[in-house]
Order: structure tokens, then sequence, then C-alpha cells
């Protein structure tokens, strides 16, 4: 999947060493790092959420928080913050403050640098040993790149308001039967197609790390494939899934007609339920790249996204009226 975050596992010291460049100034990565109100959105792996206990930050200062996992398992965490300098660098050290069976203690660090408008995070997770390093690099490698990459997300809205798109419609149907249309294969080739195509294939594994890759042909014969890399399911509630436009095969390809469009957008459904039978579709789209051209490409598209969405949207409605 496409991502821009990168680890190194240095040879001469028992760290795990995750960066990435970040579209948003120092202070406001300083600022998300520092308060529970915004680390409970994005701290941890894809899929995973955030209940925060207590929270101190300041030297010697100590946070409790759980890490609530897809599966459902709960993480209890404890962090005491024992460097501080803001907004360039934190040094904490970390268990489970003595609260359910998982205790993974280490030293953490993060360090930010400022490169234009925009600041490069350096996350490092320090072992007390190479043999432990080894041993917690087979999951926190992956952890660590969708955690700053989550964080990204989440930040670029708040860095830039038009690095978001939402757009809303309320439908006459339960929750669930509004989410089966939105997120299942089978439901969506039904009616996810432009006026004038048709669906070519489908293919789904519908779990956080799974993919959807389709494609549409259009009446004179041309192709357009897409591939979606799921990263959080909440039925009936939320997906949140990161949309590339793609070839036959699946693989990461630049927009047939757009060029400068972005490799990458990070899509949010919201099913929220008004009523047993009244359910409101949120869908929120963000660029959490760090290309400037692509940015722009987004930015200027709104009007004409809210008019390829209305068309979706229409076609959904089309769909859930005939019963």
């Amino acid at each position: 999947m496409t991502g821009n975050a990168t680890t190194i596992l240095p040879n001469d010291k028992p760290q795990i060493i995750t960066t990435r460049l970040l579209n948003a100034p120092r202070d406001l990565v300083w600022k998300v790092l520092s308060s529970p109100e915004h680390l409970k959105h994005f701290w941890g792996p894809d899929g995973f959420t955030n209940t925060f206990k207590s929270f101190a930050f300041e030297t010697d200062g100590e946070s409790r928080f759980t890490m609530h996992g897809p599966d459902g398992t709960n993480y209890p965490n404890r962090i005491i913050y024992r460097t501080l300098d803001a907004p360039r660098f934190m040094r904490w050290e970390h268990d489970n403050g003595g609260e359910g069976d998982f205790d993974h203690k280490f030293v953490g660090e993060i360090e930010l640098y400022e490169e234009g408008n925009k600041t490069r995070i350096e996350l490092r997770v320090i072992e007390p040993n190479m043999e432990s390093r080894d041993n917690i690099a087979k999951y926190a490698i992956e952890g660590g790149k969708q955690n700053l990459d989550r964080m990204a997300a989440y930040l670029a809205p708040l860095a830039n308001d038009k690095n978001r798109f939402v757009i809303e419609r309320v439908f006459n149907v339960s929750q669930e039967r509004l989410y089966n249309s939105c997120v299942v294969a089978s439901e969506i080739i039904k009616w996810f197609a432009p006026k004038g195509t048709t669906i070519l294939a489908a293919k789904q594994d519908l779990k956080p790390g799974g993919i959807f890759h389709y494609g549409t042909a259009s009446a004179d014969g041309s192709e357009t494939w897409g591939v979606v890399h799921y990263k959080e399911i909440s039925p009936f509630s939320r997906v949140v899934y990161a949309q590339h436009f793609s070839n036959k095969n699946g693989e990461i390809a630049h927009h047939p007609m757009a060029p400068t469009w972005p490799l990458q957008m990070i899509n949010c459904f919201e099913f929220i339920a008004e009523g047993p039978t009244q359910t409101r579709l949120k869908i929120t789209s963000v660029y959490a790249g760090i290309d400037d051209t692509e940015a722009a490409t987004f930015h200027a598209a709104h009007d004409g996204m809210r008019g390829g969405w209305a068309g979706y949207l229409d076609g959904l409605q089309n769909f859930l009226s005939q019963g």
C-alpha cells in the first residue's frame, strides 16, 4: 500500500526508527502529540482506538490509556514523560502500569524537524537489547508506519481545511442496510458505476489490511481500475480505506486522465443512525500526502467531486428504492 512512512533497524543499537514527512507545521504537530483529545484519534496501528484515563504532559508526568484492538482486545498502557523540549523533542518510558497480561517495556522518543512548512517526525522505539528489538519488530515495524500514516491523515485537514472534502446525505433505510450497500462487494456492483459504464470485475477481502479491486468499462471500451486498501472496519458504523487508481493487476497507478491527481486518498464512510429506518451517510476524503502539486489538484477539484459523488449517491438512492 502506498504510504510515506519508512522504518529502519540500525545494526549498532536496539532501536526501531520510523520516520515520515508530515504536511503540517511543527507547532501543530507538537500540539496534537500533547493532547489526549487529539491523540485518541490516531495513536496506534490501523483499526485501533484509545481511551485515556489520565494525561499529565509534563516532565515526570504519568499518562494512562487503553488501546482497543480491532479484534476487541484491550491493551493497557502507561507512559511517564522524562524529557519534554517543546516543540522539538520528547522522551518517555512505557509499560502497562501493572494492568493486563501484555507488558512491553521500552523507551520512546519523538523528534520533530522543520522542513519548510512541513515537519519530519522521527519515532524511536528503544529496546533493552537487540534480541528484544528483533522480537518486537515482527509487528512494531508495520505498526509504526501505520501510526504515522494515520497521524498524517488526521493532521492534514487541521493544517489546511482544503485537504478535506465532505459530502452527506440521509437515506430512508436502516444503518445495517446502508452499510451493506456501501461496503459489501456484491451490493456495491449493483449501483457503484458512473452513468454509461459497467462494472468489469470486483474482488474483495473485507478486513483491515484487505483489498477491494474493481474495474469499470465505458461505452467506447476504455477501462478504469481502482484498488482500495482497508484500514478500519467497524460494522455497521464506519469504514476507513486508502483509495487508489490502479491497473488491471491491482498495481497502484496515476489517474488515467489527470496525472497530478493524488496517488492516494484516505476515505471514511460513516453510517449515522437517525432512527430505525433513517441513516445519514457522511463521506470524507482526505489528502494526507506531501506533494504540493497533488494537493493543489485536490483543492481545486472539490466542486467537481461534489457533482461526481452526488451522481454516485443518486445511483445508491435508486438502488435502495428498489427494495
